[in-house]
C-alpha cells in the first residue's frame, strides 16, 4: 500500500461495470479533508467516486469496440476508475492528474483490480507538456471550474488527433454547457447522450458529450 493511501481514512467500494466488479479504494469523505486545503486547487475532489465517472464508464463498456487498441488519455483521473475500465477493455491508457496523491490512488486501484500497463502523467492543464496526440480523450466531472475552461480547451486542441474523439461526462452543470458552447463556436462537433447513474445508495442524471475536433 502506498504512502498516500496510508495518510487518509479510506474505504473500498465495489462498483459493477462491464460484467465485472471493480474494487475502488477512496477517501471516506472529502469533507473531512477540507480543513487541510489551503486553496481551491487543493480541494481533494479527486478522492471520492462521482456519478459522472460511473456514467462515463458505462459508455466505455457500451462502446468497447471503439476503444480496444486505441491510445486513450484520461484527464483529471482522480481515483482512476474510467481509465482503468478503458484499460480493462483493451485500450492503451495514460492517466493524468495534477495531484500526486490521486495518481497513487489510481495505481493502487489498478493493482487491486489486476490491471497492468497503465501510464501516469502528473501535469496541470495550465502547464501541460507536449504529448503525442491521442485517439480518445476522456474525463468525468471536470467542467465545474470556469477558470479552467480555457486551459482545458488548449489541452484538448493539442492532445486530440485530427479524427479523434473526446468523451466528457457531467452531472448537468451549467458550467458544462458553457464549455460545450465555446467548443462548438471553435468548430468542434458535439453529440451527447443522457443516462441515470446509480452509485452506492444514490442516483443522478448524467450527460456524456461526444466531441470531434474541427477538420
Amino acid at each position: 500500500m502506498t504512502s498516500a493511501i496510508l495518510r487518509y481514512p479510506t474505504h473500498t467500494l465495489s462498483i459493477p461495470l462491464c460484467r465485472r466488479t471493480f474494487r475502488i479504494t477512496a477517501v471516506r469523505s472529502v469533507d473531512n479533508l477540507l480543513t487541510e486545503s489551503t486553496s481551491a486547487d487543493d480541494i481533494p475532489f479527486w478522492a471520492v467516486p462521482w456519478h459522472a465517472a460511473v456514467g462515463l464508464c458505462e459508455l466505455l463498456c457500451e462502446r468497447r469496440e471503439q476503444i480496444r487498441g486505441k491510445r486513450v488519455l484520461e484527464l483529471g483521473t482522480g481515483l482512476g476508475l474510467c481509465g482503468l475500465v478503458a484499460r480493462w477493455l483493451g485500450a492503451e491508457v495514460t492517466l493524468n492528474d495534477y495531484q500526486p496523491d490521486a495518481l497513487e490512488f489510481a495505481l493502487w486501484n489498478a493493482q487491486q483490480n489486476g490491471i497492468t500497463g497503465v501510464t501516469t502523467l502528473l501535469a496541470d492543464w495550465r502547464h501541460f507538456p507536449e504529448v503525442e496526440p491521442f485517439e480518445l480523450v476522456i474525463a468525468a466531472d471536470v467542467l465545474y471550474e470556469r477558470r479552467l475552461h480555457d486551459a482545458l480547451r488548449r489541452v484538448l486542441t493539442r492532445c486530440v488527433r485530427t479524427h479523434g474523439r473526446v468523451w466528457l461526462a457531467d452531472p448537468w452543470r451549467n458550467t458544462a454547457w458553457e464549455f460545450i458552447l465555446e467548443m462548438e463556436k471553435a468548430g468542434w462537433r458535439v453529440d451527447f447522450s443522457e443516462r441515470t447513474v446509480h452509485l452506492l445508495e444514490s442516483q443522478q442524471d448524467v450527460i456524456v458529450f461526444d466531441l470531434r475536433p474541427p477538420v
